[in-house]
C-alpha cells in the first residue's frame, strides 16, 4: 500500500456516506473555500480531516455547487462553511479535482492542475 499525500489522518469517501447514518449527531462536516488551486474551490473535512481518495489524496470541487452537489447526494443536510484555508503544497497527481457538470453531474476537472507552488 502507497503511502498518503496528506500525513495527518484523512475521511475516505465510503466513511462520509456512511457517517450520518452511523454517528449524525457526532460527525461535523466542513466545506472549505481553499486557495492555491485557482479561483473558486473547495475541499470538504469531516471531524477536522479532509475528504481523500485513495492513497490520502484530497478532493478538491472546483466550484461551490459540485461539493454541494456531493453532500446532497449522500443526503448529507447537516454541514457547515468551514474556515477558508489552503493545502499542503501538492502536484497535479497528488489530488483528485472534480467539478459539476449540468447534464453529467459531478466530473473530473483540471483545476487542481493550476496549483501554484513555491519556487525553490
Amino acid at each position: 500500500m502507497g503511502t498518503s499525500v496528506i500525513s495527518s489522518n484523512v475521511a475516505t469517501w465510503l466513511e462520509l456516506a456512511v457517517a450520518p447514518h452511523w454517528r449524525r449527531d457526532k460527525c461535523r462536516i466542513r466545506v472549505h473555500a481553499i486557495s492555491g488551486y485557482g479561483d473558486n474551490c473547495y475541499a470538504i473535512s469531516m471531524d477536522e480531516r479532509w475528504l481523500c481518495v485513495g492513497q490520502g489524496r484530497p478532493t478538491i470541487f472546483h466550484g461551490l455547487s459540485a461539493a454541494l452537489h456531493l453532500l446532497k447526494t449522500l443526503r448529507i443536510e447537516n454541514f457547515e462553511p468551514g474556515d477558508p484555508t489552503s493545502l499542503p503544497p501538492l502536484s497535479a497527481g497528488d489530488t483528485y479535482c472534480l467539478r459539476l457538470d449540468g447534464t453529467k453531474g459531478i466530473q473530473p476537472c483540471g483545476c487542481a492542475r493550476t496549483r501554484r507552488t513555491a519556487a525553490h
